[in-house]
């Protein structure tokens, strides 16, 4: 029982501890490819200015919209490219998603 509770105890502090997650919910159109094209979507930390590092963070999935399901507080920039067996198309234009956390702190002195 003391072991039930130490973990419990653990597992509260841990998530009271890491920062929530939020989702970016991306979506764009294609009026180029045929219907079934595949995509393979990249994100990198920080500002789309400048020449941004991206990582694949999915890859080859059908329709035109996806949700980044892993991301906390900051800044991310978003790219797609049209997949295929025969290869990949240049990253699309970016779009970018900024997300700030809430104050903490604060308290209220009533005179």
């Amino acid at each position: 029982m003391k072991l039930l509770i130490m973990l419990l105890l653990l597992v509260l502090v841990l998530s009271a501890q890491s920062p929530p997650t939020h989702i970016a919910t991306l979506q764009w159109t294609d009026a180029i490819n045929p219907p079934g094209t595949l995509y393979n979507v990249y994100r990198a930390t920080g500002l789309c200015s400048g020449t941004p590092a991206f990582t694949r963070i999915a890859s080859m999935i059908g329709g035109l919209n996806y949700q980044d399901k892993t991301i906390t507080t900051g800044t991310y920039c978003y790219a797609v490219t049209a997949a295929s067996n025969n290869g990949e198309s240049p990253q699309s234009n970016t779009a970018q998603a900024v997300l700030v956390s809430a104050p903490t702190g604060l308290t209220v002195v009533v005179q």
